[in-house]
């Protein structure tokens, strides 16, 4: 089992008894509730599961396991309020000590650089670039352990820091400007695009050693993901390519979505809003 996949049981494990000491379940938190164990059970099919190990002889499937550990799991767990509702596992004593401590006698603070939406986008970023070169992929895929308690957990951590500024999960409110938020879903889905684009069409070979056929050696389970031939890893890749192009729009999608809600919410229409937006820019009155 890997670190992830135990994280994920382990999760579950503390959502229920959270739900449990609860002193009052509305339809809200209960729905959150709902959404917290589908998003520890994503992480655990896509990290813990037969899944994932396919995913060490396939590439296509490897990329559904990076999409779901750091898109889907962190906006699941971010939207259901998680965190927040962990505190719950305390006793009352303990949990009003400890509420206390963060919000009002914690004399340590991130510098705000640091806790800011640019650098969520570009952290997300240099992670799955960086994830997705060569020497870097082939270097993981070789060492077991390092995509355990390297890869998985800067996928998971990088896309709980980058969803944090977009989704925000009652009683908590998004505070972001919108501006940023649109600027952190755009710049990601570019980037997704043109890595898929790379993988596909910039290129006319396999990247991965991992993937390349041994000469003299047929393709077994277990032994990588070595293909039988440099054409069959190609189209692998390319699927692969195409995963990650496609998987953009799943999250990106409805985030975008939410953003112009807002909007409309804050200048009671759409219209309204691109108004405001073309007055900011030419300098007129607002």
């Amino acid at each position: 089992m890997t670190p992830a996949g135990i994280l994920a049981m382990l999760g579950a494990v503390v959502a229920i008894v959270a739900m449990l000491r609860r002193p009052s379940r509305s339809r809200r938190i209960l729905a959150q509730f709902v959404l917290s164990l589908l998003s520890w059970g994503a992480l655990w099919f896509a990290a813990g599961s037969s899944f994932s190990r396919e995913g060490m002889t396939s590439l296509p499937i490897h990329m559904i396991s990076h999409i779901i550990v750091m898109f889907l799991v962190p906006m699941g767990l971010i939207g259901s309020a998680t965190l927040r509702s962990s505190w719950w596992v305390l006793g009352g004593h303990n949990r009003r000590r400890f509420l206390r401590w963060w919000y009002l006698t914690r004399t340590w603070h991130a510098p705000r650089w640091l806790i800011h939406p640019v650098t969520a986008a570009i952290v997300l970023n240099v992670v799955m670039v960086s994830a997705h070169t060569p020497r870097t992929f082939d270097a993981i895929m070789e060492h077991s352990w390092a995509m355990d308690w390297i890869m998985e957990p800067a996928f998971l951590l990088s896309g709980l820091f980058f969803f944090h500024f977009l989704i925000s999960a009652p009683p908590r409110k998004n505070r972001v400007a919108l501006r940023l938020q649109l600027f952190m879903i755009v710049i990601t889905m570019f980037e997704m695009v043109v890595l898929a684009l790379a993988m596909a069409i910039f290129t006319k070979t396999a990247w991965y050693s991992v993937m390349k056929p041994i000469p003299g050696m047929a393709h077994m389970p277990g032994m990588g993901m070595h293909a039988t031939t440099l054409a069959q890893a190609f189209e692998q890749q390319q699927l692969a390519a195409a995963i990650l192009w496609v998987c953009g729009d799943f999250w990106a999608v409805p985030c975008l979505v939410v953003i112009i809600r807002r909007l409309v919410m804050r200048d009671g229409s759409l219209f309204a809003a691109l108004e405001r937006q073309s007055a900011k820019f030419s300098g007129s009155p607002v």
